[in-house]
Parts: structure tokens; C-alpha cells; sequence
């Protein structure tokens, strides 16, 4: 996405981000980590148009690249979370709970 000049917003707050590592597996397989339950909310959720691609300035796209702006923005947590902000996804894998 950071090399096509393109975030992702709206992802699914119950679904694995790309890169994140289940704490049950060693090494992360892409797709193949995510639940049917996580499939399934991904899939509705490109289906449904709610995942948004937005393309960005060189401004921003110099900032995705150090890691200092998020690529991935995840949706809202929901009423009852104890979460009270969404997830971000860096480009260097960082991810945190500060969108």
C-alpha cells in the first residue's frame, strides 16, 4: 500500500491485522492465521465496501515510509470494548491501540 501511495482504512477490529503474529504460532502464514469467524468478517466487510483505500500526498506517503504515519487505520472498538481507541498498522509492523 506504502509503495503505491494508498492507506487502508476502516479494518475490521475483531480480525488479525496483516503482519500481527498469533501468540499461538511461531510464524505468521498471511491469510491461512485468520479464524473462519475472521475470514468471514473480512470478507463482508470488503464485500459490504466499508474498507476504504484513500490515496495520500508525497508528503505523507515520505512520513508512512519512516513509520511515523499509520498505513492501516482499524475501525472503532465496539460499545462494550475495553478498548477505547482503534488500531493502527506502521509500515514497520508496529501496530498500537492510538487511532
Amino acid at each position: 500500500l506504502a509503495h503505491r501511495g494508498c492507506t487502508l482504512h476502516h479494518y475490521p477490529e475483531n480480525v488479525l491485522m496483516p503482519g500481527e503474529k498469533r501468540p499461538t504460532l511461531v510464524k505468521s502464514k498471511g491469510i491461512h492465521d485468520l479464524t473462519i469467524h475472521e475470514r468471514d468478517l473480512l470478507a463482508d466487510a470488503l464485500r459490504n465496501n466499508s474498507i476504504t483505500v484513500q490515496h495520500i500526498n508525497n508528503n505523507t506517503r515520505r512520513q508512512i515510509m519512516i513509520s511515523r504515519e499509520p498505513i492501516i487505520f482499524g475501525e472503532a472498538p465496539e460499545y462494550d470494548s475495553q478498548d477505547l481507541r482503534g488500531r493502527r498498522a506502521f509500515l514497520n509492523g508496529r501496530i498500537d491501540r492510538k487511532g
